[in-house]
């Protein structure tokens, strides 16, 4: 599969590592393994649909329409029947067409059942090089970007979505590719953020994030991809081959996310300083939350305990009727357990508003 990618984009300006590195990190994006299975068939929680193959074309996005259509177009035999009944729906990506595919048990089995096939894996190549990577390359080749990091992001981007729009909002490339990249990774992370249905794949721009972070913007090896490792062959054992004689394995230790790196804007150091001592703050102020919370808890238990034996001893030595005192105790009792729940559920709301807060400040 490499060399056929390899083969399709060899007149451009990266190398081969820098592209190969590109098209493994994202496919672990994608399907958590560098170079994906041609038959990885599976429905997005997101809305795109059906997923499916090497670079896990959807359904939403057409890509998965372009494979069905080439596959069937070269001849492909099996599935033929179910695939080629499927194509009016795979040209629709409303919501309506989405769900049905989705649920079609017999369009899933068919995708899986033609991805042993030639006509299915040239398709997925195809379709892989032409709307994904040699579209890439060539807006890093027109926007003069040389960096293999650059190129993981712009991919990345136009495999997942997104590019135009987000570039458009960090504006003309500026002399500076490093400042315009991170600036650029800096916008889809917040963006990826606020949408709710895309927030659970921060972890494609966490990981650029780290890497700019870390300087690494040649994407030197080993590298930790979204809990896979990616790393040279003396360093791992038993892995398979993925980046250029490199290896991939689970890692049993994968490192703490970098901090994010400060925006390349006007005003960027004072900004950065402010949000680092702000940080500072926010962490003691949420200890002393914690903590008062937690204090105002047990202070509840320990005073309703006292007031309570202390009054069992004033009803008895008074002479009160023994239901008296015992009733009045034990309405004491449910107002300090009352009280109590209400402490914990404040202090878990309070907890979570304070998290909520923490992630969008290290967005923003």
């Amino acid at each position: 599969m490499q060399e056929i990618f390899l083969q399709k984009t060899n007149k451009m300006t990266f190398t081969e590592q820098d592209k190969l590195k590109a098209l493994a990190i994202v496919s672990i994006f994608e399907t958590s393994k560098p170079f994906g299975s041609y038959a990885a068939c599976v429905v997005l929680n997101d809305g795109a649909g059906v997923s499916y193959g090497i670079a896990q074309f959807t359904h939403r996005s057409g890509s998965l329409w372009e494979v069905v259509d080439r596959y069937l177009n070269a001849g492909g035999q099996i599935g033929r029947e179910v695939l080629a009944a499927a194509i009016p729906l795979l040209k629709r990506n409303n919501v309506s067409a989405i769900e049905r595919l989705a649920s079609d048990t017999r369009f899933k089995k068919a995708l899986i059942a033609a991805a042993v096939t030639r006509e299915m894996k040239e398709a997925q190549h195809f379709v892989a090089t032409t709307r994904y990577l040699r579209p890439a390359i060539d807006i890093c080749t027109r926007m003069g970007f040389s960096l293999p990091l650059s190129l993981a992001v712009v991919y990345d981007s136009v495999v997942h979505g997104s590019w135009e729009r987000i570039a458009g909002r960090v504006g003309t490339r500026s002399a500076d590719e490093k400042a315009w990249i991170t600036e650029y990774v800096r916008k889809r992370h917040i963006w990826l953020t606020a949408i709710v249905r895309l927030r659970s794949t921060t972890y494609r721009t966490r990981f650029f994030l780290n890497q700019i972070a870390t300087g690494n913007w040649y994407l030197k090896l080993p590298l930790i991809v979204h809990g896979v490792k990616l790393s040279e062959p003396s360093a791992s054992a038993g892995g398979t081959t993925a980046v250029g004689g490199s290896t991939v394995s689970k890692p049993t230790d994968v490192p703490s996310p970098a901090p994010l790196p400060p925006a390349h804007a006007g005003g960027s150091d004072l900004l950065a300083t402010a949000a680092s001592n702000f940080d500072r703050i926010d962490g003691v102020v949420t200890g002393v939350v914690t903590r008062t919370d937690r204090a105002k808890s047990l202070w509840t238990t320990v005073i309703g305990t006292l007031s309570q034996a202390l009054w069992a001893i004033f009803g008895f030595v008074a002479g009160l009727p023994r239901e008296v005192w015992i009733v009045v105790a034990l309405i004491a009792a449910a107002f300090m357990l009352f009280f109590l729940y209400r402490q914990l559920v404040l202090g878990r709301i309070r907890e979570q508003l304070t998290t909520d807060h923490r992630q969008l400040t290290t967005a923003i």
